[in-house]
Parts: structure tokens; C-alpha cells; sequence
């Protein structure tokens, strides 16, 4: 069931016929299923590279918060995949929320560890995508208050057309 987002945002598979989004959503069964085949898709050659991205993707980051960045995003990744190679918990979220998500992720050509892990955070773990406690310059961090999650620069990076931040549940620090 696992494959590539198409032009039509389905996951396609190259023995299934493809199974738009929407039709997923209304399945949570299906979903589960897709998810959990999907994240068993991804190799450790997969991690690999995908620790080889964030570090390069990293390199503008001041030196006092780039290893810890590194570690936390490359961690973060992992801990999707192994997660939703065990099975899949209950997704919190309405169909619409995850879907408007999917897209966003398939318009900024997401690959796919980012789409689990971005869709186990959210949607199954109800966190946000940066942990609580990931630092940012400024002395600043991501913050939980009666299960609420604030982010000090969610508000700075919504214009940036690379940044997630439009589709975490993490709200601007007040």
C-alpha cells in the first residue's frame, strides 16, 4: 500500500490501484494499515539519509544548538518509524485537519519519513513537531501548559515556504 504521493494526493502502490485521501480518512482501518506498511517501507539506509538531510539542513544553525538539533529531529524521525511499525494507535484528529496536513506535506514534495513522522506527532502522539524543551536562540523553548503546546517562533516562521510550522498543533508562545 505504500509508495509515493501522486499529483492527485494518493498514496500509491505498485500492487494496489491508488486510494485517494480521502477515501483513507474515512477508513480509519485503511489508514492504519497504510501507515504501518509505509513506515515498515523505510530502511536504515533511509534514517541514514534522512540524518544526512537535517544535518545539512542544520549547517545555518548556530553551533550551540545544532547538534542538539540533530540529535532531537533525527530521533524524533525514528521514534515515528518504530512506532508505527508496531501498529498504530488511535489518530486525534478530524478528517479535515488531516487532510488540509497531507496536502501541505505533498505541495512541499515531503518525503515520506517526514509524512509519518509529522502525522504521528500531530495526529497520534497529539504533540508537536519540535519536543517540548527544543531550544531556540533567545533562550527560548517549546513549552507545554495544561496540554497546550506553544512555540516561540511558530508566528516568525509562517511565511517561510520550507517550515511545517502552518501544520503543527503548537500554538505561538504568548
Amino acid at each position: 500500500m505504500c509508495g509515493r504521493m501522486n499529483s492527485n494526493v494518493s498514496m500509491v502502490s505498485g500492487k494496489n490501484s491508488p486510494m485517494p485521501l480521502e477515501d483513507m480518512l474515512r477508513d480509519p482501518a485503511s489508514l492504519k494499515t497504510i501507515l504501518r506498511e509505509c513506515a515498515a517501507s523505510i530502511s536504515i539506509f533511509d534514517i541514514m539519509r534522512i540524518r544526512e538531510f537535517i544535518e545539512r539542513e542544520c549547517a545555518h544553525v548556530p553551533r550551540g544548538y545544532r547538534e542538539a538539533y540533530i540529535k532531537t529531529y533525527t530521533g524524533i524521525a525514528v521514534e515515528a518509524v518504530l512506532a508505527l511499525k508496531g501498529g498504530v494507535g488511535d489518530i486525534t484528529a478530524d478528517r479535515k485537519s488531516l487532510l488540509r496536513t497531507l496536502k501541505r506535506l505533498y505541495d512541499t514534495s515531503s518525503p515520506l519519513i517526514v509524512v509519518l513522522t509529522v502525522i504521528y506527532r500531530n495526529f497520534i502522539l497529539s504533540e508537536p513537531l519540535h519536543p517540548v524543551g527544543t531550544p531556540f536562540p533567545g533562550g527560548y523553548s517549546v513549552t507545554e501548559e495544561h496540554g497546550t503546546y506553544y512555540c516561540p517562533v511558530k508566528d516568525k516562521q509562517k511565511d517561510n515556504p520550507s517550515a511545517l510550522c502552518d501544520i503543527c498543533i503548537a500554538e505561538q508562545t504568548p
